[in-house]
């Protein structure tokens, strides 16, 4: 009887605890026109909404990709889907930074909202992808590219001009290829953006292992990868474990 006792104020406490600490106050980040300011909510709020988006891109990148058998086939489409379902930002409007979720729900976004988008639904499916930053040698100038590992390799792509890259031999150009032999691009539309354009980038193609993907945006949309972040972030010192 004692020992029924034992677990049943076990129980009890822990529930108290979990009701404790699923009430905490918490803050999210959200940006307007490029400045963050943050939200207070309770924990359990900001789980639920985790969740609640975990869930709708696991179920949108199916959606888009299940009739499909292969992941590079199931990548293009992906690539196909970003830029023609998300359109560029209305310049009325103010520049939204929040959740990947919010760029598919609004339906518009500036360059980044469609890479972190692409990649977010490429890792998904099961492909590692994440978005960068390149710049030219010569000059101060940059360009947003989204990189998505393929069999061969690792591809590039620009979901918010509609255009990527192939090989002479007809496959999806690696980074490797791309520094030894030739290759063009590909446009989804009529646009006055050539090879040229992007060559100057390729020159300073960076080293993808040097990056770390252990912890991208766009890998990190899954529990069990937004977790081990979590406690990155925390044993670092770099913020709170529930921040």
């Amino acid at each position: 009887m004692k020992k029924k006792y034992l677990v049943l104020t076990f129980v009890v406490l822990s529930f108290l605890c979990s009701i404790a600490l699923l009430n905490k106050k918490v803050t999210i980040g959200i940006g307007v026109d490029y400045k963050v300011s943050r939200i207070t909510l309770p924990l359990y709020l900001k789980v639920l909404n985790f969740y609640d988006r975990h869930f709708n891109c696991k179920w949108l990148a199916k959606r888009i990709t299940g009739h499909l058998d292969t992941r590079e086939d199931k990548i293009l489409r992906l690539f196909h889907w970003t830029y023609e379902t998300i359109k560029p930002q209305p310049e009325s409007l103010p520049v939204m930074d929040s959740h990947v979720w919010d760029v598919y729900v609004r339906g518009y976004g500036v360059c980044d909202n469609f890479h972190d988008l692409f990649s977010t639904l490429c890792n998904y499916i099961g492909a590692d992808a994440f978005f960068t930053t390149l710049y030219s040698k010569d000059t101060n100038d940059s360009i947003k590219l989204s990189f998505v590992r393929i069999k061969r390799g690792w591809a590039i792509f620009d979901p918010y001009n509609g255009i990527y890259f192939r090989n002479y031999t007809g496959g999806l150009t690696t980074t490797e290829e791309i520094n030894e032999q030739g290759w063009h691009i590909v446009k989804l539309t009529q646009t006055d953006i050539s090879k040229a354009n992007y060559k100057r980038y390729f020159e300073n193609l960076p080293n993808i292992e040097e990056i770390g993907l252990d912890f991208t945006r766009a890998n990190s949309q899954s529990p069990i990868n937004r977790l081990r972040l979590q406690l990155y972030r925390w044993f670092s010192g770099e913020k709170p474990l529930l921040e």
